[in-house]
């Protein structure tokens, strides 16, 4: 896959395929499976708990052992691409990720479930930059802007298909066909990436040792994080079965900084990040990807146990989500280089804290049309803001650090991001149990206005025909339910006001990495060639004659 050589694969009539169009379905039917099946299990989750006659908790399970392995594969993967070469390592990882496709299709029991998905998020985590970075380099000078449209709409849109499919699996009552699409994914994969990936060339294998200690000591961190995380949503921080595991984890991994920092040849090279202009961007980047999860986790609550949205709601609801983030692929296509990657993630945080603030007000009664206008807005933001940081952080200085810090950036984001959605569940719990004892002593109290409520609808029900008994009963179970919306729905509405803070957060990092200095563009400019090579067609070639003459 020679730069000069726009295609990788052509049939015998010379018909050619472009090469960043072969590399781009590569990213994208190998990355985008983990992306759309993370957020369709969010939301179809409870019909695998139906299937499977198993416990709200233990579905906990493969979401959080799928997020820790991908957070473990991400720098695992360049490393082993450099030893063995782009084919061999993306063809072994797409072969990986398909056999955890089968093992989840095909599972019967929370177990197998849990088994395909660490596969799948482990293999996916390897590919995660083992393709990205050659995608990027596939895209002629010319037209590298568009990398943008695959990475938002392509890569950042999977998730947003994702809840789109959950939502269609809730409304046709089965979701191992999810599943199915990924192994389809990994066989066309397969397909293409045999026919064109270029064996790998021993002449530039790289002679580094594979940094083993720092894999083994993050391997153990993430192991040790798996029984805390799954038990800390009905635990709490205090339980014995929780903090000792994560104090052990914290331990291992000041370990792991200090291994990696004295490493001539680290798997995570933090250092690379020690810059004004690279830690800006981490900030926008891990802030967008927290945004995105509490926002998530919020909204599809709301609208789930508040607004009691149907499936075909849901799937709508979505959808614009989708939309939103095509609307941002296009746009940060053609305003990256113009205003560079500091006032779009601005304009994207500016987004995030709107909706998140806007949201804290949102209730039973909200509008439909309102919710479909800002999660289409929070689509559009959340994504501009991360994907410019992680952008934006990978060429802010020396080009030839960026994969370094690319590495650094997406390994402490996904690790971050697979600690905090446990730790968003205990929060929601938690706080839904403290408006709701809150509720029950205004309920058991007698506060008048509460028992004046309580008469008026005893006696609307007593006009339905109901005994006084059962009048006064229903009315009871009435408040309850109330009771029950109000305090989750308490709890939403803290979790927006953590996003809009968080927006704020990410705004002040955008407009800094803004104002640090000139920002390096995607699309070259090739002034400088253009007039050179007229200078050195003049040396070369006598004067014109006629003409007719033509240099």
């Amino acid at each position: 896959m020679s730069q000069n050589n726009p295609a990788v694969a052509s049939d015998k009539q010379g018909l050619s395929v472009p090469k960043y169009l072969i590399m781009a379905i590569l990213t994208l039917f190998s990355i985008g499976p983990q992306y759309f099946l993370n957020l369709s299990y969010t939301v179809n989750q409870v019909l695998i708990q139906n299937r499977f006659d198993a416990s709200t908790q233990s579905l906990l399970l493969p979401s959080i052992i799928s997020n820790l392995a991908f957070g473990l594969g991400v720098p695992i993967g360049p490393m082993l691409t450099k030893k063995y070469g782009v084919r061999k390592a993306y063809l072994t990882f797409v072969l990986v990720f398909l056999a955890g496709s089968i093992i989840n299709v095909f599972s019967e029991n929370v177990a197998f479930l849990s088994l395909g998905r660490l596969i799948q998020g482990l293999s996916s985590g390897m590919l995660f930059l083992t393709i990205i970075p050659a995608a990027l380099i596939s895209f002629p000078n010319k037209i590298r802007n568009f990398f943008l449209v695959l990475a938002i709409g392509g890569l950042f849109g999977s998730t947003a298909i994702g809840a789109f499919l959950g939502a269609v699996s809730l409304s046709v009552d089965n979701w191992r066909w999810v599943f199915v699409l990924g192994i389809i994914a990994s066989l066309v994969c397969l397909f293409i990436g045999y026919k064109v990936l270029p064996a790998h060339d021993p002449t530039q294998q790289e002679d580094r040792p594979v940094d083993k200690k720092s894999i083994f000591i993050l391997s153990l961190i993430m192991i040790l994080l798996v029984y805390p995380l799954y038990e800390l949503r009905y635990e709490g921080f205090a339980s014995i079965q929780v903090w000792p595991f994560l104090l052990a984890a914290a331990g291992l991994v000041v370990i792991f900084v200090l291994v990696d920092l004295a490493a001539e040849n680290p798997l995570v090279p933090l250092k690379s990040l020690l810059a004004v202009k690279p830690v800006a961007g981490t900030i926008m980047a891990i802030g967008g990807h927290m945004a995105y999860i509490l926002a998530i986790a919020g909204i599809n609550g709301v609208m789930q146990n508040v607004q009691n949205a149907s499936y075909t709601t849901l799937s709508y609801f979505y959808l614009y989500f989708f939309v939103g983030v095509l609307i941002s692929a296009f746009a940060t296509t053609f305003l990256y280089d113009k205003f560079g990657p500091g006032y779009l993630g601005a304009i994207g945080s500016l987004l995030i804290v709107i909706v998140g603030f806007s949201w804290v007000n949102v209730s039973a009664d909200t509008s439909l049309v309102s919710l479909y206008v800002h999660i289409m807005l929070f689509g559009m933001g959340v994504s501009m803001a991360l994907v410019s940081g992680a952008l934006g952080a990978a060429l802010a200085g020396d080009l030839h650090q960026a994969s370094m810090r690319s590495i650094s950036l997406h390994s402490i984001r996904n690790l971050l991001g697979a600690i905090i959605a446990p730790v968003i569940g205990w929060f929601v719990v938690r706080q839904n149990a403290i408006y709701y004892e809150d509720f029950r002593g205004q309920i058991s109290s007698v506060d008048p206005q509460v028992k004046l409520q309580l008469s008026e609808m005893i006696k609307r029900y007593m006009g339905m025909g109901m005994s006084q008994g059962d009048a006064k009963t229903s009315a009871v179970t009435a408040v309850v339910a109330s009771a029950k919306k109000a305090s989750i729905l308490h709890a939403y509405h803290n979790l927006f006001f953590m996003l809009g803070i968080l927006g704020v957060i990410m705004l002040i990092a955008s407009l800094s990495k803004a104002w640090s200095g000139q920002n390096r563009i995607l699309v070259q400019k090739e002034e400088v060639q253009e007039k050179a090579e007229p200078q050195e067609e003049r040396k070369m070639l006598p004067a014109p004659q006629t003409e007719e003459t033509s240099v």
